[in-house]
């Protein structure tokens, strides 16, 4: 990726400049505060470039410096390696309980998609939240942040999945106060960070029935953590897909709009903007059913649907685009090659031409030779 920004003002574009130009510029006052900074198809506003893009000028600590190496002042920040799928919810979203359904589903598969906890105590927990919710009880809220690494066989191709489990708390310091100063928040953000894919899961009833800070966390938050994600390194095509949770019980609220789809346009259309491609699952972890006690306790016989729907559809995603990188490196590839065959013959041609014009000289200094033995000779 080449260092040439252009700053875009209303309709006047200008560069390219080197990014220690364009910090000069905003320095001196230059460059407005509604300014856009392009890069690359990388288009991004001036708070965003501050954030996340250092001054070459200077030495600053780099939001990722504590998951990556330190760079030499003025470097392109290295890639992240985007190697994992979060699934990303607020607080009572259903994160805990579609993840250990996911798994459980995916660890008696036969085939196909298959998933496999890399370590026991991991594999324990999921099912034994499983095991809970077979006996109609709900798990404990998660406390703190969980990295969970998965083994997912994708018909026969085996991936490594990342997947992390935190506390929804986290989620509205992430996104809404944007309280970037807690450790738990810089892992969640780190997280995010090195995606390859997101599932958001979002409560229908939230939008509906839901408080005012909980219809914020659903609406601002999740425009929020699409911004983060389109506008840090790579996150262009990073894959993105809504899954509407405890669709049982949210059937009648979101059939009261028409379809998912325009459940979503009407009450998240700003996420819907920030998006563009839209891809919606309905998803249902478990069903409900009324206690001896008058509460909602997760019915015995519940039957997961579409529970692994959004992770197929990301896998499907990570795979085209790994395949159009495959072909644009062959072509790139092919291209360099062809450049170098070009590159040998016009080497091969130019020593021929210098081989010939040695020749000639040669033939021609030994012509002027010849002549002036014999206009010697002559003279004698």
């Amino acid at each position: 990726m080449s260092d040439e920004w252009y700053i875009e003002e209303g309709a006047e574009s200008r560069g390219p400049f080197p990014l220690a130009e364009v910090f000069a510029l905003i320095e001196r006052k230059e460059v407005g505060e509604d300014a856009w900074f392009n890069r690359d198809g990388l288009r991004i506003d001036l708070p965003t470039l501050k954030q996340h893009w250092p001054d070459p000028r200077i030495r600053l600590d780099e939001p990722w410096a504590d998951v990556l190496p330190a760079n030499p002042v003025g470097a392109e920040p290295p890639p992240v390696e985007r190697d994992s799928i979060l699934i990303l919810g607020r607080r009572r979203a259903g994160k805990t309980v579609y993840l250990a359904t996911l798994y459980n589903t995916l660890w008696k598969s036969i085939g196909g998609l298959t998933m496999k906890a890399l370590a026991g105590p991991t594999h324990k927990m999921l099912t034994g939240i499983t095991e809970q919710l077979r006996r109609g009880r709900w798990p404990e809220a998660t406390l703190g942040t969980r990295q969970l690494e998965f083994e997912l066989d994708d018909h026969g191709h085996k991936r490594l999945v990342v997947a992390y489990d935190y506390s929804g708390e986290n989620f509205r310091r992430a996104f809404v106060d944007e309280d970037t100063e807690s450790s738990e928040v810089k892992k969640l953000l780190n997280y995010l960070d090195r995606a390859a894919a997101v599932i958001l899961l979002i409560d229908p009833a939230v939008a509906v029935e839901g408080e005012h800070d909980e219809v914020v966390d659903d609406d601002f938050g999740m425009v929020q953590a699409v911004e983060r994600i389109r506008n840090w390194h790579g996150g262009h095509t990073v894959p993105v897909v809504l899954a509407l949770t405890k669709g049982d019980r949210n059937r009648e609220i979101i059939q009261s709009a028409g379809t998912k789809r325009e459940f979503i346009l009407r009450h998240y259309p700003a996420l819907v903007r920030t998006l563009g491609k839209l891809t919606v699952f309905t998803i249902s972890a478990v069903q409900e059913q009324s206690g001896p006690d008058g509460a909602v306790h997760p019915s015995p016989d519940s039957v997961p649907i579409n529970i692994d729907k959004p992770l197929v559809h990301c896998l499907e995603q990570i795979r085209r685009r790994e395949q159009l990188k495959r072909k644009k490196e062959a072509r790139h590839a092919a291209h360099q090659a062809q450049i170098e065959r070009v590159r040998r013959e016009e080497k091969v041609l130019h020593d021929f031409n210098w081989k010939v014009a040695f020749l000639v000289a040669g033939i021609v200094i030994i012509g002027l030779c010849i002549c002036a033995l014999i206009w010697i000779l002559r003279s004698d």
